[in-house]
């Protein structure tokens, strides 16, 4: 898989698209392709404060160990994170399983955070460096 990067605007739009939502700048996001044309994951960084990063992945049967490497490497070397959180739509039943396979611990659940019902709930996950240690070799 090819990286992209310098596309933020791109890969954040492709990756709002396909979950349905709009993702709002200031963000990074580094994207993959498997043609050097069609993106086929995308990890969308924002809400930087300083400790924490927000990601947005999508990118179904695309997750590997190469992309994850370098999308660790960007928040826990380059920009010394101390934890990186996710919000996953409790709707979305693959990623949620995938969650705590990628080093992700569950925090907490948003009620009503994507829309009105029970399945538009966001459950929070939160890595840190120390899990996230097995996929910066």
């Amino acid at each position: 898989m090819q990286l992209v990067f310098g596309q933020d605007e791109l890969v954040a739009d492709w990756v709002g698209v396909n979950l349905g939502t709009e993702i709002l700048p200031p963000y990074t996001a580094i994207g993959g392709t498997i043609d050097g044309r069609s993106l086929v994951l995308g990890a969308v960084f924002s809400q930087w404060n300083g400790s924490n990063l927000e990601i947005t992945l999508y990118g179904p049967g695309a997750l590997k160990r190469g992309p994850l490497r370098a999308f660790y490497h960007y928040a826990f070397i380059q920009l010394n994170a101390t934890r990186v959180s996710a919000n996953v739509k409790r709707a979305n039943k693959r990623m949620l399983k995938a969650m705590t396979r990628l080093g992700f611990e569950f925090e907490g659940t948003s009620k009503r955070f994507y829309g009105p019902t029970k399945q538009d709930d966001a459950l929070r996950f939160a890595m840190f460096p120390d899990t996230a240690k097995d996929w910066m070799k």
